[in-house]
């Protein structure tokens, strides 16, 4: 075994010299071979004691490390954390939960064909919920490219914690913020006592937040010839992004019924007050500042600006003033095609409000987001509708959740303030 792992390690290093001294990304058969090779890796890494060493950390140490290529690492459908990679092997695991196992052409040829084939026998019978039935299975290999595509593309997943779903519902404890004029997070407090003097018990606040996979329902229209030339790719860009759109639009804006509760609807979020005569449209210093102070402290390293583009003219404008007869210090700066904002990095994006409208700048810290993510998807089409136009329409669905770990803003230990991991500045 322990040649044979020396051997899909040596393939893969070969192929990723390839591909670094051709500078280009791996074909999709290449892909196919990559996570075949690490799923083989994988296996042999789970008989670690081949290698002799009785503690499992040690013999892990001795495994060659394999540059370039992803490898699943941890258990599957544990949480993921903002500082953790959250590809689809590493929340779900490298096992194939729907295979396709056949040469004679791949899944998309076969669904596209329009003809009976053994391996879209397999349908999905998604009965929770209101959820309903209909639809192949799509083989985890595709599934793993879509994920993989939509998260490349998300603005709030790829900072937010992200718990794998095996079933329908999950719950996962949470504790009552509150203020600290009273007592800290989750109901704690201290005092100071005497030698043999009565302790005061306390009993933690915890509260239960439910996660429920809503089901995302994505509806394209392919052209028969671009099924025809375009191939696979095409289709999980397509879908890839689509799905990254749509989950996002629903992380910052959801209405949390039937769907992920956004952090611009949510009760935990808190709307700065514009200045006093302050015209309508615009963005003043003073307002991006007042927001920092109303950004809980411990999110000050992991907050950042998600502002809608139409916000832009604005925020390009706004200087600090630097003494009499002084030019101005510009308040947004870029480097490398990046943006900071008061030390913090800038998003511009479309999905948030726009300008004027409470919700066109949002100080987030996505760290105190936790999405729920079901592993399967399932695809149907038909060609009947699209007849008359030489066309395909195909249904791809997709379940998730998210909220908040905050169900309240805090209240600072003098009552003064106010502070949330989520800020947004009010209607103008």
């Amino acid at each position: 075994m322990k040649e044979k792992y020396e051997k899909y390690s040596e393939e893969l290093r070969t192929l990723k010299e390839t591909l670094d001294g051709e500078n280009r990304e791996p074909t999709q058969d290449e892909m196919k071979r990559v996570t075949y090779l690490l799923d083989l890796l994988d296996s042999v890494d789970n008989g670690v004691e081949i290698f002799g060493a009785a503690d499992p950390e040690k013999a892990r140490a001795m495994i060659p490390d394999i540059g370039g290529f992803e490898r699943s690492t941890g258990q599957p459908y544990t949480l993921r954390g903002p500082g953790e990679k959250k590809n689809y092997r590493r929340l779900f695991g490298s096992q194939d939960a729907v295979t396709w196992d056949y040469k004679d052409m791949n899944f998309w040829q076969a669904l596209f064909s329009g003809r009976a084939h053994p391996g879209l026998n397999q349908r999905a019978t998604m009965q929770e919920g209101i959820g309903s039935a209909g639809g192949f299975l799509v083989p985890t290999e595709f599934v793993k490219a879509i994920h993989d595509v939509a998260l490349e593309n998300e603005i709030v997943a790829p900072l937010a914690y992200v718990q794998p779903m095996k079933s329908n519902q999950i719950e996962i404890p949470a504790f009552d913020i509150g203020s600290h004029t009273s007592h800290l997070h989750g109901g704690f407090i201290a005092a100071y006592a005497a030698e043999l003097a009565t302790i005061t018990q306390t009993e933690p606040k915890v509260r239960r937040m439910e996660l429920n996979a809503n089901k995302l329902t994505g509806l394209m229209r392919f052209s028969n010839e671009l099924i025809a030339d375009a191939g696979t790719d095409k289709i999980v860009e397509v879908c890839g992004k689509g799905l990254a759109w749509y989950r996002d639009v629903n992380f910052l804006n959801g209405t949390g019924a039937g769907r992920p509760l956004g952090v611009l609807q949510a009760t935990c979020t808190i709307a700065t007050s514009k200045e006093v005569g302050q015209a309508a449209n615009t963005i003043v210093y003073e307002n991006l500042t007042n927001m920092l102070a109303n950004l809980y402290t411990g999110s000050f390293k992991n907050a950042v600006w998600v502002c809608h583009q139409t916000t832009l003219p604005q925020l390009l404008s706004l200087g600090i003033p630097v003494g009499a007869g002084g030019s101005h210090y510009p308040v947004l700066s870029e480097s490398g095609g990046k943006y900071l904002m008061l030390t913090r990095p800038v998003i511009f994006t479309e999905k948030t409000e726009t300008l004027g409208t409470q919700g066109d700048i949002l100080l987030a810290d996505f760290s105190q987001y936790v999405i729920g993510l079901r592993e399967g998807m399932r695809v149907d089409h038909s060609p009947h509708v699209g007849f008359s136009t030489d066309s395909h329409y195909t249904r791809i669905i997709e379940r998730h959740d998210g909220q908040p770990l905050w169900d309240e803003y805090l209240t600072l230990k003098d009552g003064s303030t106010t502070v949330s991991p989520f800020v947004v500045l009010e209607d103008r």
